[in-house]
């Protein structure tokens, strides 16, 4: 990756966090970016990287969260999640109301927020907990009382047990390499023209951004999102024929 290859959007965002860096350092304060998506994890990983400096961390205000936030802390601090401008906030509302994922996060940019502010949400049977930036905490406690037609409460802190973030279903395929063009075509059931057709079209984005070179090899735990067909996760190689074809196990986010 080269900085000067980047589009004017992620160098802005490059620079933007090149500069949390030195003022972690130079002012001895922990910086903190809002919530990244993987696109800007990825980057901001790669930034981190150049820089040489070790004291940092990626956090989501839960385990093994997908929008995280970048925090820089100054030389020799420890490294303690609590400082994360994080607040986690209980959604809850009647067993038989259907709230999904898209509904509440539809509500959310209802109230003025942008869309960095807010992290995973995680959505299950009567309840929801999504975690905000802490600016935006006191909007969504005070003015959230309904996610599309349904009535809800608000209230900052963590159930007893949290949902899950994400559900999967198995998605068994096979093919004969682990270019781009050839699994979004096994995933998707189109032929390798179609797939390749959608991919220069920059209708796939992988692990976030856009991707139109359909030789690209894609490596275990990418995760593609196909225009008009959903989001999958290259999961693992189970194994490979004596011909060489892969059978691999990929996800499809339901």
């Amino acid at each position: 990756m080269d900085l000067e290859q980047l589009n004017r959007e992620d160098r802005a965002f490059a620079a933007h966090v090149e500069d949390l860096f030195e003022r972690a350092q130079q002012k001895y304060v922990a910086c903190f970016t809002n919530f990244l998506d993987l696109h800007q994890i990825n980057l901001a990983q790669w930034i981190a990287n150049r820089t040489g400096y070790a004291n940092y961390t990626f956090y989501a205000g839960h385990a093994d969260g997908e929008r995280l936030m970048l925090g820089v802390f100054a030389p020799y601090d420890l490294m303690e999640e609590a400082q994360f401008p994080i607040v986690p906030l209980t959604v809850t509302f009647r067993k038989e109301d259907i709230v999904g994922h898209r509904d509440l996060l539809g509500s959310l940019l209802g109230l003025q927020l942008k869309r960095e502010s807010i992290g995973d949400l995680l959505v299950s049977t009567g309840l929801a907990v999504c975690f905000v930036t802490q600016v935006s905490a006191p909007v969504v406690l005070s003015e959230l009382k309904k996610v599309g037609r349904v009535g809800v409460k608000v209230s900052e802190g963590l159930p007893n047990e949290l949902p899950a973030l994400h559900r999967y279903q198995d998605l068994s395929v096979n093919v004969s390499s682990l270019r781009l063009d050839c699994l979004v075509a096994a995933i998707c059931g189109l032929s390798r023209e179609k797939a390749s057709a959608s991919i220069r079209s920059g209708f796939v984005a992988v692990n976030g951004a856009a991707l139109m070179d359909v030789s690209v090899n894609l490596q275990e735990k990418d995760v593609l999102s196909i225009r008009g067909f959903g989001k999958f996760r290259f999961e693992q190689v189970l194994s490979t024929t004596k011909k060489g074809r892969f059978h691999l196990l990929c996800k499809k986010y339901i």
